[in-house]
């Protein structure tokens, strides 16, 4: 059974996914995210990164849809999304090498790092308001350096699915 703030933070994660604000989620949010945050990291169509990335994207959405797109229609709503979430194979096999993914496609330096103007292109590209990803940021930051590393992201990326907020 799914609590009250699991299904609070669940839906607050939807909603950032669901980019066109349609209450649901389709392929074309995720094409529309990924493709933002590949046009603004400058990863070219085709390379190895664009690649990599985008087969990621697929995979995450194909993996959501067959787990919970329990109508066939092609589309997630947030009750399905919060149930398959919650399915710690998901979580280990497709949210985390996505979101990880991801975070080294935004490591435009390559130092193996995310600084907070890197973390900043990520969050911009899915809607964040700036002041919401600077909060995330330093959270997820736990030693201060002003960098996140692989496993500070995918220790963030974890609790954000599973830990109950307060």
């Amino acid at each position: 059974m799914v609590t009250r703030t699991e299904r609070d933070r669940f839906q607050a994660m939807f909603r950032k996914l669901d980019i066109d604000g349609d209450g649901v989620i389709e392929q074309v949010d995720m094409d529309q995210v990924v493709q933002e945050v590949l046009v603004r990291t400058g990863a070219l169509p085709g390379s190895p990164t664009w690649r990599r990335v985008t087969d990621l994207s697929n995979k995450w959405w194909q993996t959501l849809r067959s787990s919970a797109d329990a109508d066939g229609d092609g589309k997630v709503t947030a009750r399905e999304f919060v149930a398959a979430y919650r399915r710690p194979e998901f979580l280990d096999q497709v949210a985390i090498p996505f979101e990880l993914a991801v975070l080294e496609t935004i490591d435009a330096d390559n130092d193996g790092r995310i600084s907070l103007v890197e973390w900043l292109t990520w969050q911009q590209a899915k809607g964040l308001p700036p002041h919401e990803a600077l909060q995330e940021f330093q959270q997820i930051d736990v030693d201060g350096d002003g960098f996140l590393t692989r496993d500070e992201c995918t220790q963030h990326v974890k609790e954000s699915y599973t830990t109950p907020a307060s």
